[in-house]
């Protein structure tokens, strides 16, 4: 940091003519007040000057925040020191924190099928789509601050926090600061830092607040206001910056909010008498990714201005001494008993709904992280916008809950698109509707309209004390291709329409494990594309009764850095019947069904595992095991697994890097991968994978028949961009038995 060391001897200087004046003037201590600005990521540097003015031991008596000063400013006055914020700041997730989603681990696997799969979420009212104030409620700061303000859950003035402290927020109605100084410390600093138009506006009274920079980012007249003798201000905006450096929504939304501080800021700094400038001219407000960066200038600034830190704290002790330490001023509130829980804004859910999902019982003793935990898991339900809580005490340890609840609409429409080698492209559209025939339902209909139809219509109803038990009724249509190969010659092209009703019990043991038991009615329609000397066409039906397991646990849907996915199912295929017809080249037509018709059932195993293990903050490591096996059937091609494809399109088939969709059809496959995953940078993923497997290794008579197996190897090497959105991943595949490079584009979510 290129700064003179003359003007340390300025700041000793200025700092010893403060002391005099007001040692000369005044016959108690002088009060010395800290105002820290607004200005999204950068507002980390803060931490740096709240070390140093520790380690000083300089007390401060009174702070004014906006924004991110408010967030830092707030949580030192309570008492946290700077240490403990730096620690607090480097464990948070930034991205969870600015997000409008739930966790993906904490979606409930009943919900994970739909989660996140769409460009486009708009819920619905009276046929119209409606548009809230800002994009981003975030769920997640709403329960980190609730959190981190937990010690302080029963004081509602905040001047009797160990520090006395304001924030600014910004009356929506008529643009006038509101100072906010009692009521809820979480709402306090939630208002001060909504942002217009990125985060959602904060109900108050009888208006709405937004982020207080609009109209004052550097509050020091309401410093002045408190009794601050000495203010010392850490300002972070010093001038509107060059439009060229306007790189995101937030920047620009920030370079809006500051044109009237822009203004207002030359009056604040005349009433300063020290004024901080951290160097952070380079980031910008939405600049989380850099906090490591910024904390540093912030820590160099800090050890800049430690010297007048010291020399103003040890000239107010020795004429005034008070007795002061910054660690230990936290209050001690580990848990809270909750006496009540009540609920404020459900219209439209149930009560009954929230209470299963929170589970807090009234008389039990709860830490901020089992209340979040609940909470969370209310949210990833997806029947609300955002649900907290606010603490009102009763008696000591003690406090009554006040669930705040904003329900999302009940009928929700998605959208999005979709590009897939096998599939082709599709637009995707979902109608979601909660609560359409009883409480705690959800009725969905979705479609892929392109190249190939598909079709899916269910409702999910859950009963129970818990919400945990589900009967699902699901009817889906397909129509998609089915190539049939020699070898690496696609010998046949045939379309096939697939009929399925589902119904089935489902019960949810956590948030990422179920157990269903069930029974499918499946017809399969088909007729000939493109063949060789043969044509089939016909149908068959028959009815499948299985047993399924699931689980994920895995920190997101695409390129997860850990945790596991598994599923297995096991069940028996009986009364099958068919009419098939085989047509020669002479026009015979010869009919097959008998080889079906009449035949006893069959039985279907499936098993399908994969698990990601982080190396390195880039370099994750990749595993999967498949197998698939029916035991009794007359290998029918519709009674087969299919190997092949790089994701899952179908019920039944294996994915195998180096084979196209169903390349190998087998009554018995086995398969296991390999693979290595690299974060290029940002968003950008390197795959590579490697596979073996063998199939054909059971007969009708031999559950294994070694003379008939069959191996094969596959290797691919991907690379992914995952644009949120609209993810997208090209992958060229190999395998040394077919002798065929093969390549594969996925562009958004499959159906």
């Amino acid at each position: 940091m290129n700064i003179k060391v003359s003007f340390r001897k300025e700041i000793l200087l200025s700092g010893f003519l403060i002391f005099l004046t007001f040692s000369a003037a005044m016959a108690q201590r002088p009060k010395v007040g800290l105002v820290l600005s607004g200005g999204g990521a950068k507002g980390i540097s803060h931490i740096g000057v709240l070390q140093a003015i520790d380690s000083a031991g300089l007390k401060i008596d009174y702070i004014t925040g906006t924004s991110m000063g408010s967030v830092i400013g707030g949580l030192y006055a309570i008492g946290y020191s700077g240490k403990e914020i730096e620690k607090i700041a480097n464990k948070l997730d930034w991205d969870a924190i600015l997000s409008n989603k739930p966790n993906y681990t904490d979606i409930s696997i009943d919900e994970k099928d739909e989660y996140g799969k769409y460009s486009v979420e708009l819920g619905i009212k009276d046929l119209k789509p409606q548009i809230g104030t800002g994009l981003i409620e975030s769920e997640e700061l709403w329960l980190t601050l609730n959190d981190l303000f937990l010690p302080v859950y029963n004081i509602k003035d905040f001047s009797k926090f160990n520090i006395p402290f304001k924030c600014i927020a910004t009356d929506l109605s008529d643009g006038k600061a509101v100072v906010l100084s009692k009521g809820e410390i979480v709402t306090a600093v939630r208002s001060s830092m909504a942002i217009p138009s990125v985060f959602t506006a904060i109900d108050y009274d009888s208006t709405k607040l937004v982020d207080g920079g609009i109209i004052r980012n550097f509050p020091v007249s309401d410093i002045k206001k408190m009794g601050a003798d000495i203010v010392i201000g850490v300002n972070l905006f010093t001038g509107l910056p060059d439009i060229s450096k306007l790189n995101n929504v937030l920047d620009v939304f920030y370079q809006i909010t500051q044109y009237r501080d822009a203004e207002d800021l030359v009056h604040e700094k005349k009433l300063c008498n020290l004024i901080i400038e951290p160097p952070v001219e380079k980031y910008s407000a939405g600049s989380f990714d850099a906090t490591d960066s910024i904390m540093l200038i912030g820590k160099e600034m800090g050890n800049l201005y430690y010297p007048y830190f010291k020399h103003l704290a040890d000239s107010l002790n020795k004429l005034y001494p008070v007795k002061y330490s910054p660690n230990g001023r936290l209050p001690k509130t580990e848990s809270i008993i909750i006496d009540e829980v009540t609920f404020d804004g459900i219209k439209n859910t149930s009560m009954s709904l929230l209470s299963d999902k929170i589970q807090i019982k009234p008389g039990h003793s709860y830490t901020a992280s089992q209340i979040n935990k609940g909470f969370r898991k209310a949210y990833s339900s997806r029947y609300y916008d955002n649900v907290y809580y606010e603490l009102k005490p009763t008696t000591d340890g003690h406090a009554k809950m006040v669930c705040k609840v904003k329900e999302s609409l009940l009928t929700q429409v998605k959208l999005g698109l979709s590009y897939h080698s096998y599939s082709g492209a599709a637009i995707l559209a979902n109608i979601t509707v909660r609560n359409l025939f009883l409480d705690k339902s959800r009725t969905m209909v979705k479609i892929a309209a392109g190249e190939y139809f598909r079709f899916m219509a269910e409702h999910k109803q859950a009963f129970g004390p818990k919400a945990t038990n589900y009967i699902n009724i699901a009817y889906r249509i397909e129509n998609l291709p089915l190539n049939i190969y020699n070898g690496a010659q696609q010998t046949s092209l045939y379309h096939v329409n697939y009929n399925q009703f589902d119904l089935n019990y489902t019960r949810v043991f956590n948030t990422n494990w179920s157990l269903a038991a069930g029974i499918r009615h499946q017809r399969n329609t088909f007729s000939p594309g493109v063949t060789d000397n043969l044509k089939v066409d016909g149908n068959m039906n028959n009815y499948f009764t299985y047993l399924k397991s699931e689980a994920k646990t895995t920190d997101r849907r695409l390129y997860p850095t850990s945790g596991y996915e598994f599923s297995a199912v096991a069940g028996v295929v009986f009364n099958r019947k068919a009419q098939i017809n085989i047509y020669n080249n002479e026009g015979t037509t010869i009919d097959t069904s008998e080889l079906i018709n009449g035949k006893p059932e069959f039985y279907r195993f499936m098993i399908n595992y994969s698990r990601y293990h982080a190396l390195s903050s880039k370099l994750v490591f990749l595993f999967n095991l498949q197998a698939g096996m029916t035991v009794n059937s007359q290998g029918f091609i519709f009674d087969n697994f299919y190997l092949g494809g790089v994701q899952d399109l179908s019920e039944r088939q294996m994915v195998f890097v180096g084979l196209n969709e169903g390349q190998i059809t087998s009554t018995s496959l086995t398969s296991a991968l390999l693979g290595m995953q690299y974060n290029l940078s940002g968003s950008l993923f390197l795959t590579g994978k490697v596979n073996t497997a063998m199939y054909n290794f059971s007969t009708p008579t031999n559950i294994y028949d070694e003379d008939q197996l069959k191996w094969i190897n596959g290797f691919s090497l991907g690379l992914g961009y995952n644009l949120g959105v609209l993810p997208m991943e090209f992958t060229a595949m190999y395998s040394p038995e077919i002798g065929t490079i093969y390549s594969h584009v996925k562009i958004g979510f499959i159906f």
